[in-house]
């Protein structure tokens, strides 16, 4: 008897507590640039509801302990969160999302016509620098003549060189398409590598090389905001490298305004 009132005792106290929902506060952030992910999906798969993050990457709701919500946005890895006592006790979390496919470097934009023709006529207009000064009175021989003669009789060795077409060498060097397309091409043959970016660079590997956790470190992850095209390339000892390096600019800009 006694045993049996201590069961029904247990479950008098126990049933709230599994039943009892929270309003769960969650922040989207992009892992690498660490800024505020906005209109990211996030559903309950244990209620079927959902909501999206506001402009500050921000989002509340109801969760009971054990729920399970999937974050989802395009061009981003889908993220689970398990919502365990530790969550369920916190109340709030910071969900860090990483990309999906290639992020390209950002392009400078030269303020040339974009269209071939008109950026043709820019150029004829334009005043070219002292470089191409050491240019003037060069000959060509007969021979170099004929290579550079667009056709499919003759080789043209100096096919997308300065010499050979100023124009089409340099609008396929400053036009914002063309610099776009070389970096595709360049991070293509880095295939894979995308996928490991996750692995290469997160908050665990730059808490322990730093020391840094809680605010501090967020802080110090918004000061790095690696670029995804860097985070690519580089391998596993050149991203703490660079983590290193930017440690000590923290901490000296950090001196800087303690001293203030």
């Amino acid at each position: 008897m006694r045993k049996l009132v201590l069961f029904l005792l247990a479950i008098f106290f126990v049933t709230p507590i599994w039943a009892q929902t929270i309003v769960f506060r969650g922040t989207v952030y992009d892992a690498v640039a660490y800024i505020p992910v906005r209109a990211a999906n996030i559903l309950n798969m244990s209620t079927g509801k959902y909501q999206f993050t506001d402009s500050e990457g921000i989002f509340t709701m109801k969760v009971s302990l054990h729920d399970t919500l999937i974050v989802t946005i395009s061009t981003y890895r889908q993220k689970m969160v398990v919502i365990d006592e530790k969550l369920y006790k916190k109340g709030h979390e910071d969900i860090l999302l990483y990309h999906k496919a290639f992020m390209l470097q950002e392009v400078r934009v030269v303020a040339l016509n974009p269209t071939y023709e008109g950026f043709k006529r820019d150029i004829a207009n334009a005043k070219l620098p002292d470089s191409y000064k050491n240019l003037e009175g060069l000959h060509l021989t007969e021979e170099d003549r004929r290579n550079a003669t667009y056709n499919d009789e003759n080789p043209n060795i100096l096919k997308n060189t300065a010499i050979g077409s100023p124009i089409t060498f340099l609008y396929s060097k400053f036009n914002k398409h063309e610099k776009t397309k070389r970096l595709f091409y360049e991070m293509q043959g880095y295939g894979d590598e995308v996928s490991q970016v996750p692995v290469k660079y997160n908050r665990e590997i730059v808490s322990k090389i730093t020391g840094l956790s809680g605010k501090d470190l967020m802080e110090f992850m918004v000061f790095c905001r690696f670029s995804y095209y860097d985070l690519v390339r580089w391998d596993s000892n050149e991203i703490i490298s660079a983590i290193r390096y930017k440690f000590s600019e923290y901490q000296y800009y950090k001196s800087l305004d303690e001293e203030e």
